[in-house]
């Protein structure tokens, strides 16, 4: 589990870092810029609601 945690976490991190210049370029509203935000809200907050729980339970985060 804990592998998987950090693939989606590196995973996240790349398409947000790819997502900043293309938003520059084609702006806010651009509907995959809209797409591409959409999942990136929705994968931050899962994260955020395993990190919550993982704090929760004493558990540690990434192992």
């Amino acid at each position: 589990m804990r592998i998987l945690t950090i693939v989606n976490l590196c995973l996240w991190l790349v398409l947000f870092l790819a997502w900043i210049p293309y938003t520059t370029m084609v702006g806010f509203t651009d509907p995959v810029s809209v797409e591409v935000r959409w999942i990136l809200t929705v994968t931050a907050a899962l994260m955020a609601l395993l990190f919550a729980l993982r704090l929760r339970r004493r558990r540690p985060v990434l192992g």
